[in-house]
């Protein structure tokens, strides 16, 4: 069945087609023709979409941008608009940026069990108890647009989520479910490298949604329409993830400069060379960037600091925050001219796989946050970042013991 918002997308992606032309853009039936023209026809009386002859086309007004930037942005990191974008979630969701929690039912349950189904599964909400429901929403541009498409302007009680968990509960939480994970572990290192390469170079801007991104590492098939450096970026990064993550090397200069060499092949100079010029932040000055000439020193504690043993018994809480320092670190440190941020996640990573972790991605409704408290941050905060990180870490354990348990 053919929705408003599927046409609404394909008359975005495909501008100035027929209503013939767009059903076999979307890959519909002829028999949908009539559906899809009438979808069509009540978007032009919404003034979403305007009609030239034959043609259709998004209209120019600012409601018809803001429906579209919302539903393109569910379209690339493959969530269902669908589901996502409606009156009753939007809702919900300006219930819990407005109150900092939501405690019980503002709705049915089973409306409910629905619109949390959503928004936990691509991380734009925290559940930390179902029964009585107890859940906070974790706030972005997104979410504070979807709210906004519905009920105007939003204010948030706790824009940044880590102000407002309790950072005991959290540890506690997330020593139940590692310890889940481990009883059901299989084959814990595989875990989602899709979803943690496209998670990884989307927030550096790529440009590939999820399901191109599948398809290239899976079928070998570059998108037609988006930048072969896009493309050669997603083939470039895996290929270092599978030398890297899994090695049972200490970490060491050596194999960051050997995987930076080969997630980074396609710059023009500076791929596995650490820099010896000064760089910056761009879009942001509150980031202090170190002066090349104090690299050794700085690269040299950290390595120090990285190949420190665990104690025997290892708490996944002490994993993260371990990891967490080390990624807040080497990417302060910032030692190469493009490319820091993607090996400081690789960092972090390895060091969890390397203590039974799974292989975890940063679900598409936590990127404000991880971006506001690394290249965006006013200020570097360890502890923020180590809450943060745990929480995310959790969230990937929650879906990792589903999906273990349910095979």
């Amino acid at each position: 069945m053919v929705s408003r918002l599927d046409v609404f997308l394909a008359v975005g992606l495909y501008p100035r087609l027929s209503c013939a032309e767009l059903v076999r853009k979307m890959g519909k039936k002829q028999a949908t023709y009539a559906s899809v023209y009438n979808l069509l026809q009540k978007l032009v009386k919404e003034a979403l979409v305007e009609v030239d002859g034959d043609k259709f086309l998004l209209s120019d007004s600012a409601p018809a941008a803001s429906l579209y930037s919302l539903v393109y942005f569910c379209f690339k990191n493959s969530v269902s608009y669908n589901r996502l974008i409606s009156e009753k979630t939007a809702k919900f969701v300006k219930i819990g940026l407005e109150k900092q929690k939501i405690v019980g039912l503002p709705f049915k349950a089973k409306t409910v069990s629905g619109i949390l189904s959503q928004l936990s599964k691509h991380g734009f909400a925290v559940v930390e108890s179902r029964k009585p429901l107890e859940c906070r929403i974790v706030h972005s541009r997104f979410l504070e647009r979807l709210a906004g498409q519905f009920f105007g302007k939003v204010e948030a009680a706790c824009p940044q989520i880590v102000d407002c968990i309790e950072e005991q509960k959290l540890n506690s939480m997330l020593e139940k479910e590692f310890s889940a994970f481990k009883r059901l572990e299989k084959e814990a290192a595989t875990f989602d490298e899709i979803g943690f390469i496209h998670s990884s170079l989307s927030l550096e801007g790529n440009t590939l949604t999820l399901s191109e991104t599948e398809k290239l590492i899976k079928q070998n098939i570059p998108p037609s329409s988006k930048p072969f450096k896009d493309a050669q970026e997603v083939l470039d990064y895996k290929k270092a993830l599978d030398n890297f993550l899994y090695s049972d090397e200490p970490l060491s200069e050596k194999n960051i400069l050997k995987f930076h060499l080969s997630a980074m092949s396609s710059l023009n100079f500076g791929a596995g060379k650490f820099r010896i010029q000064n760089v910056r932040i761009k879009g942001n000055p509150n980031f202090k960037t170190p002066d090349w000439k104090e690299l050794p020193d700085l690269l040299k504690n950290f390595f120090e600091l990285v190949s420190e043993p665990f104690p025997k018994k290892v708490h996944a809480t002490q994993t993260v925050e371990k990891a967490a320092l080390m990624h807040n670190e080497f990417q302060r440190i910032h030692p190469f001219i493009d490319g820091n941020s993607r090996t400081s996640r690789a960092i972090f990573t390895r060091i969890l796989i390397q203590n039974r972790l799974p292989l975890i991605k940063i679900p598409i409704g936590f990127f404000d946050q991880y971006m506001n408290l690394t290249k965006l941050s006013q200020e570097r905060d360890d502890r923020k970042f180590a809450i943060l990180m745990k929480l995310i870490v959790l969230e990937n354990l929650k879906i990792a013991n589903r999906k273990t348990e349910f095979e």
